[in-house]
């Protein structure tokens, strides 16, 4: 068993280390084909295309240059040519409908697109064997770009109901009190009802999704940034009983 499990984790984490080399390696090419697809032509993108990949074997060349045209014509009059990029995320999808799982040696990278006014999401699908693109996708996205100053106000904020429920546990430590490691998982876990914000779509209201320890966060482009913002009830109950402790004693006469 125990060398099972070695063989378990060794394995897990060379997938993880191969699976992080892609990325950053298919972030690159996702750059460099948009480049090249925008500002040179469409016969200097087709090399980044995995042409020799088992799906793109039938594949009309011809086919697909009036393809890519098409998309870079449309891409253009949307958005113009000068475009910043930003990795969102990859992933490999694995569900139980076959439908909705990636395709095998394959992984799914969504990079996020501006200019000035704008902003899109493209979703390109890579063969991990050959490091090329299968096909690439412009996502049903255009939004103007948002403000993002209360996204960090907000940020702050949650990091001040983090901080108040770190100092409570540290309260509950050095207290008198019996079974702290109750209190430690109430104010840890129970943070609840969640305001959740983001900066396209704006606020959202959960009454029952608890926040670990009152705050989280998510940086992966503007669709999917958000700043969650858990109420600390068990922090702001024990903080009251222990505020009542004290004040009992200062309250208590002392005898002579």
């Amino acid at each position: 068993m125990k060398n099972k499990l070695i063989l378990f984790f060794t394995a897990m984490t060379v997938i993880s280390c191969s699976f992080l080399q892609n990325t950053m390696e298919y972030k690159e090419t996702s750059k460099k084909f948009m480049n090249t697809l925008l500002n040179k032509s469409v016969d200097e993108s087709i090399p980044y295309f995995a042409m020799e990949s088992e799906t793109a074997k039938d594949a009309n060349v011809e086919e697909m240059k009036n393809g890519l045209e098409n998309f870079r014509q449309k891409f253009i009059t949307l958005f113009g040519k000068n475009i910043e990029y930003d990795f969102m995320s990859s992933q490999k999808r694995f569900s139980t409908e076959e439908k909705n799982n990636t395709p095998p040696n394959s992984t799914i990278v969504l990079m996020q697109f501006k200019n000035e006014k704008d902003f899109g999401v493209l979703q390109f699908l890579f063969d991990d064997k050959s490091k090329k693109i299968l096909n690439v996708t412009p996502l049903d996205v255009k939004y103007p770009i948002p403000n993002m100053t209360l996204y960090y106000v907000l940020g702050v904020l949650a990091l001040i109901v983090t901080t108040f429920n770190i100092y409570m546990i540290n309260k509950i430590r050095k207290s008198g009190l019996k079974r702290k490691w109750l209190k430690y998982i109430a104010i840890i876990l129970l943070n609840f009802p969640t305001f959740i914000y983001n900066p396209v779509t704006g606020f959202s209201f959960k009454l029952f999704q608890f926040t670990f320890i009152g705050f989280g966060f998510s940086a992966m482009g503007y669709l999917n940034s958000s700043i969650t913002i858990g109420v600390p009830v068990a922090a702001i109950y024990w903080y009251w009983k222990l505020k009542q402790k004290e004040n009992k004693k200062v309250l208590q006469p002392t005898g002579e």
